[in-house]
């Protein structure tokens, strides 16, 4: 009541007029206002200015910890190394060497691939750099193991860390990365077995081990990668059965897992792998015959199964594979007779069956395969005589007969071919005398016609053939006089006429 009287009257109050204590209550009362409000603004200011900067601050914060990241890693190389990296410095560094970067300035891009480092990846904190997608240290000289944490490195589309000298095992924390399209690991020095949990890689295309130490099985999870296309386990020392759920593989181009201790059998399902181009088995320990469903790989162009224990016939099958352009069996135990549905092949350039046991004849059906220019059939029970229509080989460079039991004479039609370099006809039991058409052979290098029952005299023509630096006549029941114009053959390194 006395407050409102006051501020009603609108007087310059008087020591009289005014009782004792209005006055005292009014100016505690404003300065205790007065003060809360000075003190509260400064806090009001402070929090609305926390919260416009609080993001760029975040910002600011993580694209210095990639910094950092990088920084810490680059000292840790060795001394050399370091030099190899001098942009990486104070400046931002998304302009670093081998760095990029996202709109937001984060690294994305990790590519420093054949530029010489030399050190370990265990002082790069992978966990400061989240927003990797790339990551290519190829082509160097990195040593140590493969850490744990890179399976934090939840965007990570490529990882490329081959030829290096990586050591220890694959950490089964690569199955963590789920965004993965390439791995690359191989001409490595890595061990122990392929980790089940790459069987999470459902979006790998590009899977390559190859050329390390890996042991173990194969995992049935590689099965469940049905995005792959390249897939290459080659030289190691894997061990077991090829799995069987490779079938589920439909979009495999390429499957190389040669040279390792592979056992058991070629399944039936690879069969299945109807975009195969590019087969390779060899060098194993498989057994078995070769799968008649292997005639469903209509696109393949390159097959090796040689240095095995395969054994059985060649499937007629073999003859559907109308793309093939490269077919390699040799030193297996297969038997039985060259089919003649290889004559489809028309495309094959290379075709070879040396080491094994097959029988019976050469089949006409092979000189329908005119692009061919490297034919080996040695080393078998092949028997018959060498049929006439192997002069339609117009492009062939080698022809390998020899350890077999062919018989009849040489044809005349060899002669036709005249981009042979190598011909190899010993030791078998051909008779007849040595055509004159050898003569047009002139790219000829090594003729060895030895260990025969040829017969009639050695042909002058033999005189034409003036790339020749092997010449092998010896143990055979040729007659006459040696050719006058054997002189001619001024490369002529080894001649044997006993």
């Amino acid at each position: 009541m006395q407050r409102l009287q006051l501020l009603a009257c609108r007087k310059k109050p008087t020591m009289a007029s005014v009782p004792k204590r209005a006055p005292n209550f009014l100016a505690v009362h404003s300065k205790i206002i007065f003060v809360f409000v000075i003190i509260l603004i400064p806090f009001v200011s402070s929090s609305d200015s926390a919260g416009a900067h609080a993001s760029p601050t975040t910002q600011t914060v993580a694209k210095q910890s990639e910094a950092v990241a990088l920084l810490n890693w680059k000292a840790s190389l060795e001394y050399q190394s370091q030099s190899l990296l001098s942009s990486w410095n104070e400046t931002s560094h998304c302009t670093w060497v081998g760095i990029g970067c996202n709109d937001a300035s984060k690294v994305t891009n990790l590519n420093l691939d054949s530029i010489g480092l030399r050190g370990t990846l265990s002082g790069l904190n992978f966990s400061l750099l989240p927003h990797l997608v790339k990551l290519d240290l190829s082509n160097n000289l990195i040593y140590g193991t493969i850490p744990s944490q890179i399976g934090g490195l939840s965007r990570l589309t490529s990882l490329d860390v081959s030829i290096n000298r990586l050591s220890g095992r694959i950490p089964s924390e690569v199955g963590m990365l789920r965004s993965l399209i390439e791995l690359d690991l191989s001409m490595n020095n890595l061990i122990g077995s392929i980790p089940t949990s790459i069987g999470n890689l459902k979006n790998l295309t590009t899977l390559y081990l190859y050329e390390n130490s890996l042991s173990g099985s194969i995992p049935q999870e590689v099965g469940m990668l049905k995005s792959l296309i390249y897939l290459a386990l080659y030289t190691n020392n894997l061990t077991g059965s090829i799995p069987a759920s490779i079938a589920n593989l439909r979009n495999l181009t390429l499957l190389y897992l040669y040279k390792n201790s592979l056992s058991g059998s070629i399944p039936q399902e690879v069969g299945m792998l109807k975009s195969l181009i590019s087969l390779a088995l060899y060098t194993n320990n498989l057994t078995g015959s070769i799968p008649p469903s292997i005639g469903n790989l209509i696109n393949l162009t390159l097959l090796y199964l040689y240095k095995n224990f395969l054994s059985g016939s060649i499937p007629q099958e073999v003859g559907m594979l109308k793309s093939l352009t490269d077919l390699q069996l040799p030193a297996n135990n297969l038997t039985g007779s060259i089919p003649a549905s290889i004559g489809n092949l028309r495309n094959l350039t290379t075709f070879r069956l040396h080491q094994n046991s097959l029988s019976g004849s050469i089949p006409q059906e092979l000189g329908m395969l005119r692009s061919l220019t490297d034919l080996q059939l040695s080393r078998n029970k092949l028997t018959g005589s060498i049929p006439a229509s192997i002069g339609n080989l117009r492009n062939l460079t080698t022809l390998y007969l020899h350890y077999n039991s062919l018989s009849g004479s040489i044809p005349q039609e060899i002669g036709l071919l005249r981009s042979l370099i190598d011909l190899e006809l010993s030791r078998n039991k051909l008779t007849g005398s040595i055509p004159a058409t050898i003569g047009n052979l002139r790219n000829l290098i090594t003729l060895y016609l030895d260990k025969n029952s040829l017969s009639g005299s050695i042909p002058q023509e033999v005189g034409m053939l003036r790339s020749l630096t092997d010449l092998g006549l010896s143990m055979n029941n040729l007659t006459g006089s040696i050719p006058a114009s054997i002189g001619n053959l001024r490369d002529l390194i080894t001649l044997s006429l006993l």
